[in-house]
């Protein structure tokens, strides 16, 4: 049985936070296996926990349950989501970076926890555990509910017996139904999608990477080879040029674009950062002229 969780969050590697998140699941059950797919999500980047998300999910085994804790709204009344679908559980805070990953794999059953219920259980259902028993009896705080609320929800949908294949199995529907309530709906985010017309499409930068790539939501698909492709930031609009098959078909230091391995469009710099280059941040503009 798979008992394999993915954990991403902005939370680095400088702070306590990410181990304090395994402790808590671990104490739930030791056998869940956790990767992490990156912790460098910067702080409250909505954007970019979506982005990795999305394209990250699709690489791991069916039946992995993925936690993703970028939550700027802590505390507040957003909800917390668990949602099953065909192959997988996503667990988040209901602020949009679920919301394309669970579209991508088909939709599913989406639960909000009743946090109360949810205590309650785990005090009855852990007792003798010291860790989540203090959990349980103290609540959580209201700054760190990645520690005090996602991962004992994490540790307790793994449960001592795994996730299963998923298909044909209604083990965590009756674990999350002892623990949530479903609900039709939850919060999208709508700036994964570009625009366009014959002539143009409209685009973002969506996701910067660590080599300051300026990764776009522009399909391939939406291309063609002699498209000129422009660059806007706050400061100024640039034609970058045409799409390149690789980074060494331009010199050392000159801008370009090009597809990238995850057949999105993306501006870089060869053996630079095009952030640097540019300027430029999330939400900045990329638009194509289509040569028709």
């Amino acid at each position: 049985m798979t008992k394999l969780l993915t954990f991403t969050s902005d939370f680095g590697s400088r702070d306590p936070y990410v181990s304090e998140v395994k402790g808590v699941i671990h104490a739930c059950d030791p056998d869940i296996r956790i990767i992490d797919i990156t912790h460098w999500i910067d702080p409250g980047n909505l954007t970019a926990a979506s982005f990795v998300l999305l394209h990250s999910f699709g690489y791991f085994v069916r039946g992995a349950v993925h936690l993703a804790v970028i939550d700027p709204g802590v505390g507040s009344s957003r909800d917390i989501l668990a949602v099953r679908t065909g192959r997988y559980v996503f667990i988040g805070p209901d602020n949009g970076i679920l919301f394309e990953a669970v579209k991508a794999d088909g939709g599913g059953r989406i639960y909000a926890l009743e946090v109360d219920r949810f205590l309650q259980k785990l005090e009855a259902l852990y007792r003798g555990n010291e860790v989540i028993e203090r959990i349980a009896k103290q609540g959580p705080s209201s700054t760190f509910h990645g520690r005090d609320l996602f991962a004992p929800l994490a540790g307790y949908i793994l449960g001592v017996e795994g996730s299963g294949d998923m298909p044909g199995s209604d083990k965590i529907l009756e674990r999350l139904k002892e623990v949530a309530h479903c609900k039709d709906f939850m919060v999208p985010l709508e700036i994964m999608h570009p625009s366009g017309t014959e002539s143009r499409v409209s685009g973002k930068v969506v996701y910067i990477d660590r080599f300051g790539n300026l990764i776009s939501n522009i399909a391939q698909g939406l291309l063609s080879q002699e498209d000129e492709i422009f660059l806007k930031t706050q400061k100024s609009m640039t034609l970058v040029g045409t799409l390149k098959r690789l980074y060494s078909m331009v010199g050392e230091g000159v801008p370009l674009a090009l597809i990238g391995s995850r057949g999105l469009l993306e501006i870089a710099v060869n053996g630079g950062s095009a952030k640097d280059y540019f300027k430029a941040g999330y939400g900045d503009d990329i638009l194509v002229l289509k040569k028709v």
